[in-house]
């Protein structure tokens, strides 16, 4: 997975709901920081409309790191709606998780939606549904 296709896909949902704030804003640019992108080409890819298809990771590291970014992108702003969660729902099953796994991963971003969230409560959705 190319880092502008992950970058792509935060930005398709930090715009789902027709509100693009300071604080999608800065996430995505800490994301890009984090997967070696430069602040410019963040900057250029969020003015862009030009939508880049997210190749699926094999890696079920890299799978799980793409569904956090994207449910702490829909955190980020305290404001989760539903087209953010079916946009997460899309993506998440490409992913290949579960419905259920994806409604418990939002679950706990919706119950701390003013707080930070805790790594155990992430962990303990990851445990639930592994085999």
């Amino acid at each position: 997975m190319k880092s502008e296709e992950l970058l792509s896909a935060l930005i398709q949902l930090s715009r789902i709901d027709n509100y693009f704030d300071e604080f999608e804003f800065t996430y995505l640019l800490k994301v890009g920081r984090h997967i070696g992108m430069k602040d410019e080409v963040v900057e250029s890819m969020i003015k862009e409309t030009k939508k880049i298809p997210l190749t699926i990771p094999k890696n079920e590291e890299e799978r799980m790191t793409v569904i956090y970014y994207m449910l702490f992108l829909m955190k980020v702003n305290e404001v989760i709606n539903d087209e953010e969660k079916e946009l997460i729902h899309h993506y998440g099953f490409k992913l290949g998780f579960s419905a259920n796994m994806i409604d418990d991963f939002i679950r706990v971003m919706e119950k701390n939606t003013y707080e930070n969230v805790k790594t155990e409560d992430m962990l303990n959705v990851i445990r639930k549904y592994q085999n």
